[in-house]
């Protein structure tokens, strides 16, 4: 007989991976605190390296959520 009664989401391997990247990803950002210069074409920044860390991970989940036709497909 199935099991009828849900397990709660945290339980979800996918979930618990995630989160355990996303806090080594926080770790990782927030050790490394200097100052770096950026310069990109014709614009220059100046940021504490975490920040630009964040940014470049944010700017990974965007392009992954934007074209999920590049995930893998289950067949």
């Amino acid at each position: 007989m199935p099991d009828t009664e849900s397990k709660p989401w945290f339980y979800n391997p996918k979930v618990i991976a995630a989160l355990v990247v996303g806090v080594l990803a926080l770790v990782f950002a927030f050790q490394n605190t200097d100052q770096k210069h950026v310069t990109f074409l014709f614009w220059s920044w100046s940021m504490p390296l975490w920040i630009w860390l964040l940014v470049i991970f944010a700017a990974g989940v965007l392009v992954g959520s934007i074209f999920p036709w590049l995930r893998r497909r289950r067949g």
